[in-house]
């Protein structure tokens, strides 16, 4: 899933969090106390997705946007090969992860790119933002490496957005998915999206984003 709009409005400030048990992580030093996401989530809820690992969910900088960005490249390209070409693959990645197009969840406000770690490495990432209607924000982009995947690591990432969006004043979370990805469209199911409708979006280049709208109430 991934979106090729502008953020529009701000986020509100996020607390520190306190990942497994109440210790920081590495991580969540680096990038600051103020940019945590989850200052009371549960250290149970850690050992049962990911046994021994500590996890955070923290607010992107500016430095770590070539990780991302890596990332991202990593998991597309053991993603997305049938669902599709090869050649948009590329496309898609050098027009949506550009840093400049990063950049743009992290600079004004009423948006955010939050980066989930696990033992400190980046796992992975969700892109939001409020958009024109201000009851409404979009999650942009959401991505787990495969590696983390069926841990519950791509919800936490969901439940962050969220709570971000309901704190901008936003009602509705709406997202854009592949009607090919169907592993994608039952997990965001799960989490209480229903599809809206179809929408196939030219995006240039002799392509086009043949998606569902997909959403959910907050």
């Amino acid at each position: 899933m991934d979106g090729a709009h502008d953020p529009q409005i701000a986020a509100a400030p996020v607390p520190a969090i306190l990942p497994r048990g109440r210790r920081r992580t590495e991580a969540a030093r680096r990038f600051g106390a103020a940019a945590a996401c989850y200052p009371r989530w549960p250290p149970l809820s850690y050992a049962a997705s990911v046994p021994e690992s500590e996890i955070a969910i923290v607010r992107a900088r500016h430095g770590q946007l070539p990780d991302v960005a890596r990332l991202a490249g990593i998991i597309w390209r053991a993603h997305y090969p049938g669902i599709i070409t090869h050649e948009q693959i590329d496309y898609m990645l050098e027009r949506g992860y550009a840093l400049d197009k990063l950049a743009g969840f992290l600079d004004g406000p009423g948006r955010g790119l939050e980066l989930l770690t696990v033992d400190d490495d980046l796992a992975g990432f969700a892109a939001w933002y409020v958009t024109v209607d201000p009851a409404e924000a979009k999650l942009d982009k959401l991505y787990v490496l495969q590696s983390r995947q069926r841990r519950g690591l791509g919800g936490r990432l969901i439940d962050c957005v969220e709570g971000h969006a309901r704190a901008g004043g936003a009602r509705t979370l709406v997202l854009n998915v592949n009607k090919s990805n169907s592993q994608a469209v039952r997990a965001y199911g799960k989490h209480g999206f229903a599809i809206r409708e179809a929408v196939v979006v030219d995006i240039g280049g002799g392509f086009v984003m043949d998606d569902y709208v997909m959403a959910k109430p907050l």
